[in-house]
């Protein structure tokens, strides 16, 4: 069987990553893709139309890592720290991820159905609206990106700062952003 018709949009997805990973994001092209599966870029374009449905595929696929953790009956405090907490993994798992993160957002319906369970625990104990829930939700995953990018924004390249630092920036960045969700929404 020739290298052509052994891809698929799975394996596009695992080689995007793995690039991201080894090479970061300036190196992700279609051709570097194609290189990497020893196919020709037009056997890629069957599978994943263009580069933004690619860079879509990555963000989503990161996305659905940490919808997958969600746990009904959570406090939302727990809930979104363990978000945070996934979401920074995902990345560190794939620090390359970091920056499509920060330009692609997920699909709606990879969170589509993390809705309802999110807004049951925004809802126990705090005063918001739906909307203002979500949008909470939002940023702290856009923080946590954040942070990341900071992180892991230079891949292949080492972190500026030792993993420490990092650790610390993260847990008081995402409990100062709690509090204020507490101080601001808390019943």
């Amino acid at each position: 069987m020739s290298p052509a018709a052994r891809i698929d949009t799975e394996a596009i997805v695992r080689a995007a990553f793995d690039v991201l990973d080894r090479e970061g994001f300036a190196a992700l092209s279609m051709r570097t893709l194609a290189a990497h599966l020893e196919v020709k870029a037009a056997s890629l374009y069957y599978h994943v139309p263009n580069k933004a449905a690619l860079l879509q595929l990555v963000a989503d696929r990161v996305a659905r890592q940490v919808v997958a953790a969600f746990v009904a009956g959570r406090p939302w405090r727990e809930l979104l720290h363990r978000m945070a907490r996934d979401l920074r993994e995902a990345l560190r798992a794939h620090p390359g991820a970091a920056a499509v993160v920060a330009v692609r957002n997920a699909s709606p319906e990879v969170f589509e159905s993390a809705v309802p369970l999110v807004l049951s625990a925004m809802h126990e104990g705090l005063r918001l609206t739906d909307d203002e829930a979500l949008h909470l939700v939002q940023a702290l995953y856009v923080l946590v990106n954040g942070l990341a990018l900071a992180e892991f924004g230079e891949t292949p390249e080492p972190p500026a700062a030792p993993a420490a630092y990092y650790d610390a920036w993260f847990d008081t960045a995402v409990s100062t952003f709690l509090d204020g969700i507490q101080a601001r929404h808390g019943a």
